[in-house]
């Protein structure tokens, strides 16, 4: 079982390689995935079925998206991962770019939440919001 901190690195590296298996190993069977409203899945997803369906829509709706990891910041359970979502613009090679904020509390090695806290100019509000002003 890997270490909690090593958790939201397993879970977004399984996410970039489309590894659903992955991903729901290292989620808990009750887990919780929470989108901003303004996102391609909004709203809350509960469980295993639930997390299966966000992530299978966002590969399907943006393929070759990816997310980077710049920054973990750790408070007890609860992880805040300044992240880059990009993806290639079909029929160009321009690549499109957005900060993300997310929040991954794990427990005993398994996700149990997952919060887009707020992405492109939501960013540094949720940033603001969360405390991670340094």
């Amino acid at each position: 079982m890997p270490q909690d901190a090593e958790v939201p690195e397993l879970i977004l590296d399984a996410w970039n390689r489309r590894d659903l298996e992955g991903m729901l190993a290292l989620a808990d069977p009750e887990v919780e995935y929470v989108n901003a409203p303004d996102a391609l899945e909004p709203g809350t997803r509960h469980g295993h079925d639930g997390l299966t369906l966000v992530v299978n829509a966002q590969w399907e709706a943006m393929p070759g998206m990816r997310q980077e990891i710049d920054r973990i910041h750790a408070r007890g359970e609860e992880f805040f991962v300044e992240a880059r979502i990009s993806r290639q613009m079909p029929g160009s090679s321009a690549l499109v770019e957005n900060r993300v904020l997310l929040s991954i509390k794990v427990r005993e090695g398994k996700v149990v939440r997952f919060a887009v806290l707020g992405a492109g100019s939501e960013f540094d509000a949720a940033r603001n919001a969360a405390g991670l002003n340094d």
